[in-house]
């Protein structure tokens, strides 16, 4: 009896002190999602401040969207609107200067299935404007990158010309 006794004992303390080690993990791991979203949005904002500054962008701009814009050179034609077909040229780069690519698109503005934030920007342009768009992560590629060239949660930098609206 006993030994039975003596191995109950070490169960139940064995039992108790895992239990105990389990609780403390799980509450140093837990963070609140929301509280955890708003810390990194304020590193992303450090990141593309920290960009601007080393870049002496001056008179760039930050709209309602969290991007930041910068006019390059103005248009002279029409002024693009959500709906509309647009053609554009766009060069990417990420915040270390990297190129990522470069193209130019055929989309109907609003519609397409590209980043939120490249519609906010080429919305509101003139033919033959050129401008430096900085777009948050959640308005680029969001979580998960490209899954190439663009890492998970990467600002990106656009330089934009809009060459034709097509009405």
């Amino acid at each position: 009896m006993g030994v039975k006794k003596l191995i109950y004992s070490v169960l139940l303390i064995s039992l108790f002190s895992c239990a105990e080690r389990a609780e403390s993990t799980v509450n140093s791991i837990n963070l609140d999602p929301v509280e955890r979203q708003r810390m990194y949005l304020a590193q992303e904002r450090q990141i593309l401040q920290g960009y601007i500054d080393q870049h002496q962008l001056e008179g760039i701009e930050r709209n309602g969207y969290g991007m930041y814009e910068l006019s390059i050179s103005e248009g002279d034609g029409l002024t693009s609107e959500m709906g509309d077909r647009i053609i554009y040229s766009a060069t990417v780069y990420l915040m270390d200067d990297s190129g990522v690519g470069q193209y130019t698109d055929t989309v109907d503005l609003g519609m397409s299935e590209m980043e939120i934030g490249l519609h906010e920007a080429l919305s509101g342009m003139k033919e033959g404007e050129k401008k430096l768009v900085l777009i948050p992560s959640f308005l680029a590629r969001g979580l998960a990158g490209d899954l190439d060239k663009v890492p998970p949660q990467s600002p990106l930098r656009y330089d934009l010309r809009l060459i034709q609206i097509v009405r």
